[in-house]
């Protein structure tokens, strides 16, 4: 019963956050995300996501992204250092919604990640520095991210467990300092197995001359990557 109850929980802000933006889809994107945190044995991991991002609600494709990395735990299960890939395809369009180009951008980037728990609440940091390869340009961005994540009605984000989920994200353009643009996220989540949770919320993306929001729903893949003996 009580996790029926929590399904239905999920259901209804999915709900509610579609029924508000399909209200106003001309201002508000839908970013659908794929997490993947692969963990090879207790030092290395992969990490993977893939985001295919909307300018407007379910139409009008601004971004595709597909990045992958090769992580290093400098202690069990944190303080992890990364390098990995991305590949970012953007397209433009002009003032009659008609696709005009696709710009396709490649990057490597550096990370470090931390993870800590105050009381029930998990915390993550994340100090990312990205070299960002466009036709004929060159940009170095960096970027920090802290997520917080608290379980409901238990103490821990499990199988059949609804969790709350909140992170902001600062970029700054480092090659010509400056403000880049800042990512303020809040989401209901829940948790299939122990290892894949579904989640859903709204964000507000702010850069220097315009604020938009995005409806995203992602899928959390933690399921250990296995190699045969």
């Amino acid at each position: 019963m009580i996790l029926l109850k929590r399904t239905f929980l999920l259901l209804g802000f999915i709900g509610v956050i579609n029924n508000s933006v399909i209200g106003q889809s001309n201002n508000v994107g839908t970013w659908f995300v794929y997490f993947g945190n692969q963990k090879i044995n207790d030092k290395w991991n992969i990490q993977s996501d893939f985001q295919y991002r909307d300018y407007r609600f379910l139409g009008q494709r601004n971004q595709f992204l597909a990045r992958a990395g090769l992580g290093y735990n400098l202690k069990p299960q944190n303080h992890n250092l990364l390098l990995g890939y991305a590949y970012i395809a953007t397209d433009a369009y002009d003032e009659f919604d008609n696709k005009t180009s696709t710009k396709i951008e490649h990057r490597i980037y550096q990370q470090y990640l931390y993870k800590n728990k105050v009381g029930l609440n998990s915390l993550t940091h994340r100090f990312r520095l990205e070299e960002r390869f466009f036709p004929n340009e060159f940009g170095l961005r960096a970027r920090y991210f802290i997520s917080l994540q608290k379980p409901l009605g238990s103490k821990t984000i499990a199988k059949g467990n609804t969790y709350l989920s909140a992170y902001n994200e600062l970029f700054v353009d480092i090659k010509d300092p400056k403000f880049d643009r800042n990512r303020l996220y809040g989401g209901l989540g829940y948790g299939i197995t122990e290892s894949l949770r579904i989640e859903t919320g709204y964000m507000i993306q702010a850069q220097k001359n315009i604020t938009r929001g995005q409806l995203q729903l992602i899928i959390v893949n933690n399921l250990p990557f296995k190699i045969k003996q």
